[in-house]
């Protein structure tokens, strides 16, 4: 069985979960991966392919961000810039005489971002992670334009793409970790339902019992709101689904048919134990 097939039927197929306990650890492996691939590709991949579009980040960049120019400690730009959301505020000031105040007069409007980026034609305030830092272009002894800028764009590409894949491994390696929490809960669960089974087979079951929940927090990502407490019901979907496929292993154990060996038969023709050579002893019936 292919790994996308068992995408599908671990999905809604618990009689199926059985079959996926003879899987040898590569597969189950590369069926982790090809899981967790499958869902940054849809939170991260698509939502970063439509911002980036058919111009790429530098047609985005040099359409976003007018020209400019920091020479002798003063900032020229074309026409001013301003980029607003809930948790970023940039804005860039063309007009000479127009300054910004001090970070410390403005604390209480840096506060209520938590990324900001101030420019005007003397200096520059960037906060964050908390941290507000201010300095004067007289200062830095630098000079920079927006075609320097546009030169950065190929090393900007690098540090995308090491940084997806380090999302990437940090994302697939939370996912093992919670795994793990769902294995626990399934050995209670087990436990309660008098079946038997190793933490390496509820592992194995839980990697299986993610599909349906990633698939629907992939979908989740989408909306515009946040829900509350989604992870409860994220892991106890997990749980459910190995509950209902410990259950239909249970089902299967006991519609499974009796089998005799030649052995048996033997040994109800003759109580004693005797085997056929002995057949015609019936010191037994004494």
């Amino acid at each position: 069985m292919n790994i996308f097939k068992e995408m599908i039927l671990s999905v809604y197929s618990y009689k199926s979960y059985k079959e996926f306990l003879n899987n040898k650890k590569g597969k189950v492996f590369g069926f982790s991966l090809m899981l967790m691939l499958i869902y940054f590709l849809v939170t991260i991949g698509i939502p970063f392919a439509g911002f980036h579009g058919t111009k790429g980040i530098a047609g985005k960049m040099d359409e976003m961000i007018p020209e400019f120019e920091l020479t002798d400690g003063r900032l020229w730009i074309e026409r001013d810039f301003l980029y607003e959301d809930v948790d970023s505020y940039f804005a860039v000031s063309a007009d000479p005489e127009e300054v910004f105040l001090s970070a410390r007069e403005i604390k209480g409007f840096l506060n209520n971002y938590r990324n900001v980026l101030l420019m005007d034609s003397e200096k520059i305030i960037i906060k964050s992670n908390n941290e507000t830092n201010e300095a004067y272009y007289s200062d830095l002894d630098f000079e920079f334009t927006k075609s320097d800028l546009l030169r950065w764009v190929p090393y900007i590409y690098v540090v995308i793409a090491i940084c997806m894949l380090l999302a990437f491994l940090c994302m697939t390696a939370f996912f093992f970790l919670g795994v793990i929490f769902v294995a626990l809960m399934g050995m209670i669960a087990a436990s309660c339902m008098n079946y038997r089974l190793t933490f390496g087979q509820l592992y194995l079951l839980g990697i299986y019992s993610r599909t349906l929940p990633l698939i629907i927090k992939a979908a989740v990502s989408f909306l515009p709101i946040h829900i509350p407490f989604f992870f409860i019901f994220n892991f106890g979907l997990s749980l459910f689904i190995i509950i209902m496929a410990i259950q239909k292993m249970k089902e299967q154990s006991l519609q499974k048919p009796l089998e005799f060996t030649s052995d048996d038969a033997s040994n109800r023709a003759f109580p004693s134990g005797g085997d056929a050579e002995n057949k015609n002893d019936f010191s037994w019936m004494k």
